[in-house]
């Protein structure tokens, strides 16, 4: 995984986004991997809801997935049977978060960008690196990120986590 793939560009309103502290699995008992800051974070359900681990392509989805928020600090596993922390910003309503686009080509034009805007869509990890699909197309029953902006020059895409996939709102919303 690489440092920073995800940065808070907007605290909505908040003067300061809290962190808390979450355990990660230590590395033998998990196939997940370090975790690093900028990381997105969910709960783990294959550990009983313990553990938290990173997303995965095509997450967060509303009704199966709990992100618990971005990591602000590198999870603290030692080594490979030793568990560990993890610093995670909470997922506040409002907070806008930005990540690199999955196809810089989708949004290399204002008219392109715009057309995006709104839409839900996932992350993408099919290398160490963590980016917004905006490939994957809109369903707003399911997909829980939603595409508030971007910068046409830099390849980025600026969204918002839906609350109903998130640690603080309701899976059954």
């Amino acid at each position: 995984m690489a440092k920073n793939d995800v940065k808070i560009v907007d605290k909505g309103g908040y003067l300061n986004i809290p962190t808390r502290n979450f355990p990660v699995q230590d590395r033998t008992s998990s196939s997940d991997t370090i975790i690093y800051p900028g990381d997105p974070v969910k709960i783990l359900a294959g550990q009983s809801g313990n553990y938290v681990g990173h997303l995965a392509t095509g997450d967060p989805q509303i009704g199966t997935d709990i992100v618990v928020g971005i990591a602000a600090s590198t999870s603290t596993e030692e080594s490979v049977t030793t568990d560990g922390t993890v610093n995670v910003y909470m997922p506040l309503p409002g907070v806008v978060y930005r990540c690199n686009a999955h196809t810089v080509g989708n949004i290399d034009t204002t008219a392109k960008l715009l057309a995006l805007n709104f839409d839900c869509v996932t992350f993408d990890l099919t290398s160490t690196t963590f980016t917004v699909n905006e490939d994957e197309g809109s369903d707003e029953n399911v997909h829980g990120l939603r595409i508030v902006g971007g910068n046409i020059t830099a390849g980025t895409i600026d969204f918002t986590i839906n609350p109903r996939c998130t640690i603080l709102g309701d899976l059954n919303a």
